[in-house]
């Protein structure tokens, strides 16, 4: 091997001497030029890595200054970013060091290499004597010290031992195996001149040893790990035979996992060839830890455990309805899903997506959906995944190598069936690495998934017995070739009487028994949940309610601890003690703008979607005279290109439908503005209210008060359905608007609304935008077609 006659060095406290491996512990702050270069280095297959190795106690030193040549064989570094970093270097020769190169970034120095002594120095005489003295010294330690020290196959024939192997390879092996170095030992002999030091240092062990036995352990506190010695101790002289070594108690215990998995035959065949590869290297190769932790995961892994499912349809739906409201829809696919398991056990399970606003309970109902068919439970987050190997793993040779997502949460179940949760599966996007949701497509699909094979195990894995169900917020954010492998379920969000359920029913009991407050004559008023759901809270769940209800519960808290040696009393919790508990109200319950839309031009109340449920939204029209731009059209209020188009086309049929009715509007610009600037809007469903509002605008009359609109427009003037609309509704309703227009082939949504809601609302189905118009227009669409009728007073801009 050539050694290179420049080379950067560190110092350490423990020595590294030649033939054996060292374990270095470095900080990653201090030495992070290094940590750069090792890596630059390996990127390069054909370098040889080296560093120089110099004793800390000699780092004052000037001349006459030892040190090892060490060959890198690994950099580890756990995590990336990390206090520390581990080299493991084996010694390859001694150097001689010259002068200093270099000393930022890193420390190079010059050195003369010191090739590995193989034979005595001095004449024949002296070489003679240290032989006659060698042997002499080993034959009395043989004889004298207590059995166990040396092989016994030497004890028996130690004169055909000599003869066999030279001295530097029996002082070789005498250092790797025999001789327990300390630290001052591996000092010694790293700074010896000459094998004739090195055989002396082995006598005066030898005679040391033959007068007293030294019980300490073989390289003790050196950290040193010898490499394979080139002799070998067998029953003859042929040096391929190698004595069966004893399993030790780890591989023992491997190997017993092994005969009582239940593998599959190739799988097992696979298995059992990497165990003997694991059996024939030595603990100290770099390549040890990585096989000995592939096979002790792999057979670790619950090949033929699975937990009997409990599949009773009437503990099942007690269990739903005990752990969850509401979500009837999903109740109702689980118990036709346990009643079909019923017919025909070996049924595969639907993949269930259950899309809806965050706080809706979509983890809590999976959990419970695991409570009611007795199979473990574990829970994936997906959010944020950018990465083909988060889901398939990496290959085991990879530095950090480790299972993908869906096999680690198998292995923690320890069971072939659990459930597994894969939460925010819309939250994933495609990386440099790969796109995860193409690996998923594995997963989830039942025809395949029946021998999954993860990149780190390496072999087929049957999950098709896993039940998977998936949570997202927005059925946009998942690619459409997985959602075909999906059974889509919408949860919409809660209407304050249901979110009042859910408090008084598991919320506060809940919160009370986690506090061990349950004991305590506690009193929530239902007016004061009233008060916290609409003055408080702006959500389509029930999440910002609970941390409401908990601040409560630390408001009472404080009051026990502080009033202790008085005698307990009741607390009510009244709407008017809101103020004192959670401060001034945060949410209006009468929209300010909708309030002042009343009899005002150029003004139409729509409603939106976002994630967290249905929203009130404004639209605001004027006109502009004078405008530096040629453009008929200003748009405002940080709106997404979606939005931008229903604009411009709700604009394209106005002046079709004013050109009829002989109306100029040609010699204006129209300024559309959606309040709250700040948050982002976009979407396909505020045609009609862009145009209602700019119709109000042109004709100058105000719209009949207090209507609220959703729906899309086309160039024809039709009326498109749209998404969300529970959600939008119940924002209507929550903000006193009892009159909406939908899409009539929205209609269906109404269903789903409580009977409470749905009769205390006029809800208006609409087909074309005429009929938007003669809704919302005082006097309808007769006035349109003539306003010189003065059916109504006109309001100024």
């Amino acid at each position: 091997m050539n050694i290179p006659v420049e080379l950067p060095v560190v110092y350490t406290t423990q020595i590294l001497i030649p033939g054996f491996i060292l374990k270095i512990r470095l900080e990653t702050l201090k030495n992070s030029d290094l940590l750069n270069y090792l890596y630059q280095d390996l990127k390069n297959t054909e370098s040889t890595h080296m560093i120089g190795i110099i004793p800390l106690i000699d780092i004052g030193k000037v001349d006459n200054v030892i040190g090892t040549v060490g060959l890198i064989q690994s950099v580890i570094q756990i995590g990336s970013v990390s206090e520390e970093f581990f080299l493991l270097v084996q010694g390859i020769c001694r150097f001689l060091l010259n002068e200093t190169i270099s000393v930022e970034p890193l420390k190079i120095v010059k050195i003369t290499p010191i090739d590995n002594f193989k034979i005595l120095s001095g004449d024949e005489n002296e070489k003679t004597e240290l032989k006659v003295e060698f042997e002499k010294t080993l034959s009395n330690l043989i004889t004298y010290s207590e059995p166990g020290i040396i092989n016994p196959l030497i004890n028996k024939n130690f004169q055909k031992f000599l003869k066999q192997f030279p001295l530097h390879l029996i002082i070789e092996y005498f250092l790797k195996n025999i001789i327990q170095i300390t630290p001052s030992d591996a000092y010694e002999i790293l700074r010896a001149t000459s094998l004739n030091a090195l055989v002396k240092f082995v006598i005066n062990w030898m005679k040391q040893k033959t007068i007293k036995e030294n019980n300490s352990s073989t390289f003790d506190k050196t950290g040193l790990l010898s490499l394979p010695s080139a002799v070998i101790i067998g029953s003859n002289t042929d040096k391929k035979k190698i004595l069966k070594k004893h399993l030790s108690p780890e591989l023992e215990e491997i190997y017993t996992a092994i005969k009582n998995s239940n593998m599959p035959a190739p799988v097992y065949d696979v298995i059992i060839k990497d165990f003997n590869r694991l059996l024939k290297m030595n603990s100290f190769q770099s390549d040890y830890s990585v096989y000995l932790n592939y096979v002790n995961y792999v057979v670790n892994l619950p090949w033929n455990k699975s937990t009997k499912e409990t599949l009773d349809l009437e503990k099942a739906r007690n269990v739903l309805q005990l752990e969850h409201y509401g979500m009837d829809e999903v109740k109702k696919r689980i118990i036709q899903f346990i009643a079909v398991k019923i017919l025909n056990p070996e049924r595969r399970g639907p993949i269930l997506c259950l899309i809806g606003p965050p706080g809706v309970g979509k983890t809590t109902i999976a959990k419970a959906i695991g409570d009611s068919l007795n199979r473990t439970f574990k829970r994936i987050s997906l959010g944020g995944i950018n990465n083909f190997s988060d889901i398939k793993g990496h290959r085991k040779t990879y530095i950090g190598a480790m299972p993908g997502r869906i096999i680690q949460a198998i292995s923690q179940a320890q069971t072939n069936n659990p459930i597994i949760l894969l939460d925010e599966i819309d939250k994933m996007y495609k990386g440099p690495n790969g796109d995860p949701a193409a690996a998923l497509l594995e997963v989830l699909d039942p025809e395949q998934n029946n021998s999954f094979v993860d990149s780190y195990v390496n072999v087929p894995f049957d999950i098709s017995q896993v039940m998977f169900i998936s949570t997202a917020n927005h059925v946009a954010g998942i690619p459409q070739t997985l959602r075909d492998r999906l059974e889509i379920i919408y949860l919409e969000g809660y209407t304050v009487e249901e979110k009042m359920k859910i408090a008084e029913n598991y919320l506060i009991p809940k919160l009370l028994k986690d506090l061990k407050m349950n004991e305590l004559h506690i009193t929530i008023c239902k007016n004061t949940i009233n008060n916290i759901i609409r003055k408080y809270t702006c959500e389509a769940g029930v999440r910002e309610l609970q941390r409401k209800l908990e601040a409560i519960c630390h408001y009472i808290a404080v009051e026990i601890v502080e009033n202790s040696d008085k005698e307990s009393k009741n607390y009510v919790i009244t709407p008017e003690s809101l103020i004192n508990i959670l401060g001034n109200e945060i949410y209006n319950i009468n929209n300010v703008l909708v309030e002042k839309s009343s009899e005002r031009v150029g003004i139409a109340i729509g409603l939106s979607w976002s994630p967290t449920g249905g929203l009130i939204q404004v639209i605001e029209a004027s006109k502009i005279h004078f405008h530096k731009n040629n453009s008929q059209l200003v748009l405002t209020g940080l709106v997404g290109q979606t939005l931008r188009e229903s604009v411009a086309i709700a604009l394209n049929w106005i002046q079709s439908f004013a050109k009829k009715n002989e109306l100029d509007i040609n010699n204006c610009c129209i300024h559309v503005h959606l309040p709250y600037g700040g948050l982002k809007k976009d979407g396909p469903s505020a045609g009609i209210t862009i145009v209602c509002a700019i119709v109000s605008l042109l004709w100058e009359i105000p719209l009949k008060p207090m209507i609220a609109m959703t729906g899309e427009i086309s160039l024809k003037g039709d009326i498109l359905p749209v998404g969300g609309v529970k959600d939008k509704i119940l924002a209507a309703y929550n903000a006193n608007l009892r009159t909406i227009i939908i899409p009539e082939f929205n209609m269906k949504d109404v269903n789903s609304l409580p009977e409470n809601i749905r009769e205390d609302l006029n809800i208006i189905p609409v087909n074309h935008l005429k009929e938007v118009l003669d809704v919302v227009i005082p006097g309808g669409l007769a006035f349109l077609q003539n306003p010189t009728v003065n059916l109504v007073p006109r309001s100024k801009i």
